[in-house]
């Protein structure tokens, strides 16, 4: 009983900051959404941690839906093909735009979005180092090349914003890119560093 309450408090922990940035990522729609880099480096982001913030409490909490979770996504592929597509589909300043101006294409951002952060967790816990490696890679990069093309292009890409507030957003993709492949491979340094010494470790026998 007291590890039931011990996993309750746990999830309670996780879930209720997770909502709290949904609904703030909500309720700031107006001053968010009224610029493109707060819009997509801010206000993106929050839906999407909002989310896996709830899968993680979701996962202590509710063991079926783990367990139903890690059959289907064994090895982490299905929750990373989606942080691709999401996230390529909301780099594109026209599917940002419609977000402003269709209310389903709000709700589908997210939507989209809180589904691509509750996956997230327990993908990457599944997924070997090497295909994390491959579906990060690729996402950094493509957020990269997005923040350099936002940069460099002589004319807005979407209507709503401001070309300076355009290069911003475009230096803040490149930033975050950069953030995001560091925090990953000081992740993933002990583990790398405890391959490389078995690897040693087998090769001196």
């Amino acid at each position: 009983m007291s590890t039931a309450k011990a996993a309750a408090r746990g999830a309670g922990r996780l879930a209720l900051p997770g909502a709290l940035l949904v609904a703030l990522a909500l309720l700031l729609r107006g001053p968010l959404e009224a610029s493109m880099a707060l819009h997509m480096v801010v206000q993106l982001p929050m839906i999407a941690v909002g989310g896996a913030l709830s899968g993680l409490a979701a996962a202590r909490q509710a063991a079926p839906l783990a367990g139903a979770q890690a059959r289907w996504d064994a090895h982490g592929l299905a929750g990373l093909v989606w942080l691709l597509l999401a996230s390529a589909y909301w780099m594109v300043p026209r599917a940002l735009e419609q977000s402003l101006t269709m209310p389903l294409a709000e709700a589908g951002k997210f939507a989209s979005l809180f589904l691509l952060g509750f996956l997230l967790p327990g993908a990457l816990s599944r997924a070997a180092a090497v295909i994390q490696l491959f579906f990060l890679g690729n996402f950094c990069a493509m957020m990269a090349i997005a923040g350099m093309l936002y940069q460099d292009m002589p004319q807005r890409l979407c209507n709503a914003y401001s070309l300076d507030d355009q290069v911003v957003t475009g230096v803040g993709l490149v930033v975050a890119s950069i953030g995001i492949a560091a925090a990953w491979c000081v992740w993933q340094l002990p583990a790398l560093a405890g391959q490389a010494a078995a690897v040693e470790g087998d090769s001196a026998r």
